[in-house]
């Protein structure tokens, strides 16, 4: 059958099937040309309210809610057209898991990406892609690359931190994982997406330079690993909505992006004809924009039909190109919440979890040890916030739960009772408090109570709640060693009661094996590996501003800085730099160097474990340019080494010139600075120690 005859949609996927079908690494690969062609047949066959239809979602929010227990139970679809059998997208949100029924929740990203892992990154992916398809799923909506500007930002916990590059590197990993198995990744939310009370109505406005070398190198990253989809934000960029903006889909063709976007949920197309004409093809979860008033736009000719065309090609292009990939899956539900999946949530979190402060307390290797665990969290499932990104799994381990599995002399108080905790304590021979945030501390806001209270949304306070830190000065007092878990999203500022704990552990939100997670970091049967992906400040005006108000239609400038660049334009001295962690073991660094060969540059260096005790360390390396008004170093590259004692390695780290493009506001293009400078170190301020000019 010639391409050009083909009737439906299954037929097609049998033309593209004949061509081999391959893995979707690229927008280049598994027969893109082929695709394209097959799908302008299709679409030439369709008719206007079939190609209405195909261009909004499907989703009946009222008997869906109704019906079912909470948002996203069930796949909702979006497209389709049944008469040619082409399928809808079946969206399954993310990023800590399947939003679906009940999944495995794995630690939030905020806390994965401390682990500065992403090959486990991709079997997150995997795993999720699994997930999504034995639940019927074709389409997971769970890359969440938003830079944290600002650690106030109430979603900051999906996101990977403050840096672009490790984003970047994050949200390529888990959508190679995601799209191995024909699931569709979505990263989102293009772009500027880091304000959340505000999210409706402000405009996040930034000159060319500053979204090119700061806001968009990681989507491009997704992109070229084969992204097929893209979600706008709600947000405005230089006051135009994104679902809306010409500038915004520019952007997206500037980055090579081919395959559809959608929107954001339910706000996130305001105009429906405009948003059309800037390139949006789905408005999701619903029509409200669209549908019968697109359909009689286009009718009158406000509205030209080639505009319908050229989404509805991207679309089933994009199904063909995956659909093939998905449909030899076969998954059932026996591999949701597996036991493969499972310890994969427990390793995310012993990997990713922070040791900020360590004075000898940890790790409690004697199971004989008397503990008491206090704190309001610590026989609490904080999983993380109840927004759209809420996994809803059939078990959470507790911190309780998992300490009790190894020490059998373990008390516990669970709650912030100031009398009771301190009782506890000096009945035992170690204190270990649970603290911090929860879903009603930060998260994705939706709506105020009519009491005024909103629950989620962003934070108010960057530090602990008043009780929990008279807490921990009173814990201090009882004289038993003292050791706090952190639950946040992004940085709590630990100034005011840090000189009274003994070890501080950054645990993020640590998913459903959280516990057992804890049970062995604590212990050491797991050491500690973790390293911040963002920076924690001594006060909170070293931050960038951030517009926590009720008021609408703000206008907020993302200047070029934030983050670790910023404390390095300003010479502020950070309480904990960008990827600093502690390991219960000793790490030396040497022969730290770094050479061009062609077209990248390579850096070296041997790390030794001078400790009794395994562990794994990470090497971050930094590069600075020439060029005028550019931050003093960006990082570029990253490596795990695992390390015995006394056993030392070679790391040699390989950083493809291109990766250091950035953007020439001379030429209006992007280029690769003549002079620039290596720095090698363990974290942001380590590096410094250390730098090469080439």
């Amino acid at each position: 059958m010639k391409n050009d005859q083909v009737k439906t949609f299954d037929e097609a996927l049998a033309v593209m099937k004949e061509a081999g079908v391959e893995p979707i690494e690229s927008q280049h690969s598994n027969h893109p040309a082929l695709a394209a062609q097959l799908a302008e047949t299709l679409v030439g066959q369709m008719t206007l309210r079939e190609k209405v239809h195909m261009l909004g979602g499907h989703w009946n929010v009222f008997s869906g809610l109704l019906r079912l227990r909470f948002y996203n139970y069930e796949a909702i679809a979006g497209g389709g057209c049944k008469r040619l059998g082409i399928p809808p997208i079946l969206f399954s949100d993310g990023p800590r898991g399947v939003v679906m029924k009940s999944s495995t929740c794995f630690p939030t990203s905020n806390i994965r990406a401390a682990a500065f892992d992403t090959e486990l990154e991709t079997q997150v992916g995997e795993a999720i892609a699994q997930e999504c398809a034995a639940q019927g799923a074709n389409y997971f909506a769970g890359v969440c690359i938003n830079l944290l500007r600002h650690p106030s930002w109430g979603r900051a916990q999906e996101s990977y931190g403050e840096d672009q590059f490790l984003t970047g590197c994050y949200g390529a990993a888990l959508t190679r994982g995601v799209q191995k198995y024909g699931v569709i990744a979505c990263p989102k939310h293009f772009y500027m997406n880091s304000i959340e009370n505000l999210r409706f109505s402000v405009s996040a406005n930034a000159d060319e330079e500053t979204l090119r070398d700061v806001y968009l190198p990681h989507f491009e990253r997704c992109f070229a690993v084969g992204a097929g989809s893209v979600m706008t934000a709600y947000n405005k960029v230089n006051g135009a909505y994104c679902g809306e903006s010409a500038e915004v889909f520019d952007h997206l063709k500037t980055l090579g992006f081919e395959g559809f976007s959608i929107s954001d949920f339910m706000w996130g197309v305001h105009d429906g004809a405009e948003s059309l004409r800037a390139g949006l093809d789905i408005e999701m979860p619903f029509t409200l924009k669209r549908g019968v008033r697109l359909e009689s736009a286009v009718k009158k000719g406000k509205v030209s039909e080639a505009l319908l065309n050229r989404s509805c090609r991207a679309i089933t292009a994009t199904l063909l190109r995956f659909q093939n990939i998905y449909r030899e899956q076969n998954a059932d539900r026996s591999v949701v919440c597996c036991s493969a999946h499972t310890d994969l949530a427990r390793r995310a979190l012993e990997e990713g979890a922070v040791l900020l402060k360590n004075n000898g307390c940890l790790p409690i290797s004697d199971r004989q040890t008397r503990i008491a665990l206090v704190g309001r969290f610590a026989d609490q499932k904080v999983i993380g916030d109840h927004g759209s990104s809420s996994v809803h799994p059939p078990y959470v381990v507790t911190p309780f739960d998992g300490l009790k599995k190894f020490y059998p002399n373990l008390s516990l108080v669970g709650s912030n009772d100031i009398d009771a905790c301190c009782a506890a304590a000096k009945g035992a021979d170690r204190v270990i408090t649970v603290l911090g945030n929860d879903y009603a501390d930060e998260g994705e806001f939706v709506v105020k109570t009519r009491s005024g209270m909103i629950k989620g949304g962003d934070r108010k306070s960057l530090r602990l709640h008043d009780d929990e830190v008279r807490l921990i000065h009173a814990l201090k007092k009882t004289g038993k060693p003292v050791t706090v878990v952190l639950y946040s999203g992004s940085a709590l500022l630990i100034d005011e009661w840090a000189e009274d704990a003994d070890a501080v552990l950054y645990a993020g939100y640590p998913g459903m094996e959280g516990g057992d997670a804890l049970a062995n970091l604590i212990s050491g049967k797991v050491n500690p590996s973790g390293k911040l992906p963002f920076t924690i400040a001594k006060k909170e005006t070293d931050y960038p501003f951030f517009p926590y108000s009720d008021e609408k239609d703000q206008s907020v400038d993302y200047g070029y800085y934030h983050g670790y660049a910023l404390f390095d334009k300003e010479g502020i001295e950070p309480a904990y730099p960008f990827g600093f962690g502690l390991s219960y073991t000793t790490f030396t660094y040497r022969d730290r160097s770094a050479r061009e060969d062609g077209e990248s540059v390579i850096a070296s260096c041997t790390v030794k474990n001078i400790g009794d005790t395994a562990g794994t360390e990470t090497v971050l390396v930094f590069v600075g340019s020439d060029m005028d008004g550019k931050p003093k170093k960006l990082l570029k590259g990253f490596q795990r080494v695992a390390l015995e004692p006394n056993e030392e390695k070679a790391v040699e780290i390989v950083i493809p010139k291109r990766d250091l493009q950035l953007y020439d506001k001379d030429s209006s293009s992007m280029v690769v600075p003549e002079s620039i400078s290596v720095y090698i170190g363990r974290d942001a301020a380590d590096a410094d120690q250390y730098r090469v000019t080439l």
